[in-house]
């Protein structure tokens, strides 16, 4: 089995049910513009990665089948399972853009003190949301805009934020 530096991996997508008979897989991909590796990861229960080899993969079906899996059976024992990838093969963002992995655990700081961490991004809506587990154990929702966050360091897990008045009493 390959060692990779648990680190340097990020989620990539999800491999849903199977499709068809010859062991393809409906799967869903998270990064915009995102280039399928030939190699992408699962996670054993222990936290280890174990490398699988794409053999084929359609973007505009959205469909993957991986080396080894060939058949619908054998490609049932991944579905449901998250895939990962090196953090470097995801396509760089443009300014102000960035993946979920920068932005979850990351302190958020307002006025100068750490008030929390951010738990969750819900992007379902127009505007995304950050969840935010403040230090009085609540978390709150802030959305993700230019008012509200003024600065974010992913190199430094840190998130800037002004929020709107009243927010800290909700």
């Amino acid at each position: 089995m390959e060692k990779e530096d648990k680190k340097d991996m990020v989620i990539g997508g999800r491999l849903r049910g199977t499709f068809g008979i010859h062991g393809d897989l409906k799967l869903d991909i998270y990064p915009p513009n995102f280039k399928m590796p030939e190699k992408v990861y699962l996670k054993d229960k222990e936290g280890n990665f174990k490398p699988l080899e794409v053999h084929s993969y359609s973007k505009r079906k959205g469909v993957i089948k991986f080396k080894n899996y060939e058949d619908r059976e054998k490609a049932k024992q991944l579905t449901n399972q998250y895939f990962y990838v090196p953090k470097e093969s995801l396509p760089e963002l443009g300014k102000d853009e960035y993946y979920e992995y920068q932005l979850l655990d990351a302190d958020v700081e307002f006025n100068g003190k750490t008030i929390g961490k951010v738990v969750k991004v819900d992007d379902r809506l127009s505007t995304p949301y950050l969840l935010i587990k403040c230090s009085d154990d609540k978390v709150r929702h802030l959305p993700f805009i230019s008012e509200f966050v003024k600065e974010v360091k992913p190199d430094e897990g840190k998130i800037v934020i002004n929020p709107p008045e009243g927010w800290f009493s909700l």
